[in-house]
């Protein structure tokens, strides 16, 4: 989900530089890394010491606010460079229940949750590669928003607003025509199904 605002869309976007929680499991970090990797064409790196972030939870709910986490990975950065923030605690905004994640259009770094992306969550058996699948697409659909692309009214494409974990399975894995040609050009490695 992006907020709207932020600078145009960068012409190029250099290496993404990951950021994990420390109540994440390091093996599971690494695999969902490793999956966005094989989708970009620009550098992907997991910091290898924790992100030590302090979670501010919204007033009279166990959810921490999705914009001052953002608003923590803001800083310098070298030129296109972007920050991924991954954390196991739940998202949430005054304005909405939850949300997966959060990037500024045309900004420099992003935050998604992992909190309501496992089916165990949901009483289901737990699936690790569900899981991993769910991370990844709601990676890319912030990165889209970090390289300018707003939400898509296409139902199948990545940038296709998801109010829920249903909506992400059922969503496509990759950018719309639309929204992959207007993507910087050395993003993406290729288009996934």
């Amino acid at each position: 989900m992006a907020d709207g605002t932020g600078s145009a869309a960068p012409s190029r976007i250099g290496p993404v530089r990951f950021l994990a929680g420390v109540e994440l499991k390091r093996a599971h970090v690494e695999d969902i890394v490793a999956r966005v990797s094989r989708r970009l064409a620009v550098p992907c790196h997991l910091d290898p010491a924790p992100w030590a972030c302090t979670p501010v939870h919204l007033s009279g709910r166990d959810q921490v606010d999705a914009d001052l986490l953002l608003a923590s990975l803001d800083g310098p950065v070298e030129p296109g460079s972007i920050r991924v923030g991954l954390t196991g605690l739940d998202l949430g905004l005054p304005i909405f229940t939850y949300v997966f994640g959060r990037a500024h259009r045309g900004g420099h770094a992003a935050v998604v949750s992992l909190a309501r992306l496992s089916p165990e969550r949901y009483g289901f058996p737990p699936d690790p590669d569900l899981a991993a699948r769910r991370a990844v697409a709601e990676i890319m659909h912030e990165l889209g928003h970090v390289a300018g692309l707003g939400h898509c009214d296409d139902f199948n494409c990545i940038m296709h607003f998801s109010p829920n974990v249903e909506s992400i399975d059922v969503r496509g894995m990759t950018f719309c025509r639309a929204c992959a040609d207007a993507l910087p050009r050395n993003l993406l490695a290729e288009q996934h199904a």
